[in-house]
């Protein structure tokens, strides 16, 4: 008769075997027990994936067993328990940083709202910026840009001595508003260059009066 199907470990086989009795397949040569539901000692991938619940019945079920295989197999299980306990915790820890980081961001941004508020009378956007649907909010964490174009004079004298509350500012860097350069003026026509040598882009027709 053709093998025609896979067991739980993976055999091919044309029916189960008699559970916690020696394995016949050519794997195991007889040296091991073929368990219910996993091999009694479980391979890593197995091992990883399998659910709590099935570590624990799987415990339960070798627990019985007074085999050498058996107690390495519950040293197996009880490891990657506590491991996963482990990365549990961590993850926890993890989480509660993060709140209590998103909760500290929300009070220095409340607070820095409200003072820029107070110190600006409410008046953080320019008229262009309100006719444009510009918000308070893109004043105080927007780009850059929009803040360049938008903002009040007010709000920039608040926010050259104070930073912005950015994505930016609670990761450590400077927010504070340093004024953009002013473009360099083109030179005038008739301004002496800088050689001596007359006049440049002077009149036509001769040298200048």
């Amino acid at each position: 008769m053709a093998y025609n199907r896979r067991d739980q470990i993976g055999h091919w086989v044309t029916k189960e075997q008699r559970t916690q009795r020696p394995c016949t397949h050519a794997c195991c040569r007889g040296y091991r027990a073929h368990p219910k539901n996993y091999p009694i000692i479980l391979p890593d991938r197995t091992l990883r994936r399998a659910t709590d619940e099935d570590l624990q019945a799987h415990f339960h079920r070798v627990s019985r067993s007074e085999t050498p295989s058996a107690r390495k197999a519950e040293a197996q299980i009880l490891h990657e328990m506590a491991r996963r306990d482990r990365e549990e915790d961590k993850r926890n820890a993890r989480a509660t940083a993060r709140a209590a980081r998103s909760q500290e961001r929300e009070v220095e941004y409340e607070r820095i709202k409200l003072d820029a508020e107070a110190r600006t009378n409410g008046h953080l956007v320019n008229a262009t910026g309100r006719a444009r649907g510009i918000s308070d909010a893109e004043i105080l964490t927007g780009r850059e840009d929009i803040f360049h174009r938008y903002a009040t004079d007010e709000a920039r004298d608040y926010f050259a001595a104070h930073p912005r509350p950015t994505a930016s500012h609670f990761r450590g860097k400077d927010t504070r508003v340093v004024e953009r350069a002013t473009e360099y003026r083109r030179k005038k026509r008739g301004v002496v260059s800088r050689h001596g040598g007359g006049r440049t882009g002077g009149q036509r027709g001769g040298p200048g009066r």
